[in-house]
């Protein structure tokens, strides 16, 4: 399996700049799965998030296209002009989402 990665001095460098924000994705690059490519992005934030939900529903591609634009910060090119990277980083990215389970207390 052959992963194409993002090179050394790109990662340190988005590594000071968004901390613990920053997330590797690996994307297939064939139906096989016998090539990947690794690409970074942010954790999107409660704006783009906001940004994105407006459209879930009525237009799902723009919603997906919200979230993959803000907060993938490699090959943004590649991504946007493959439909199957595409989805598997919208996917990854919409798993991203900073969701907490929260319960209920006794009143």
């Amino acid at each position: 399996m052959a992963i194409k990665q993002v090179n050394k001095e790109v990662k340190e460098s988005l590594k000071k700049e968004h901390g613990d924000k920053l997330r590797s994705l690996i994307l297939p690059l064939d139906d096989n799965g016998t090539e990947e490519l690794e690409v970074l992005c942010t954790i999107p934030t409660r704006n783009v998030v906001g940004q994105a939900m407006k459209f879930m529903q009525s237009d799902p591609k723009k919603g997906q296209e919200i979230l993959v634009k803000n907060c993938l910060l490699t090959d943004k090119d590649t991504v946007l002009n493959d439909d199957g990277l595409f989805y598997a980083a919208a996917g990854l990215i919409t798993e991203l989402i900073p969701v907490r389970q929260g319960k209920f207390g006794k009143v």
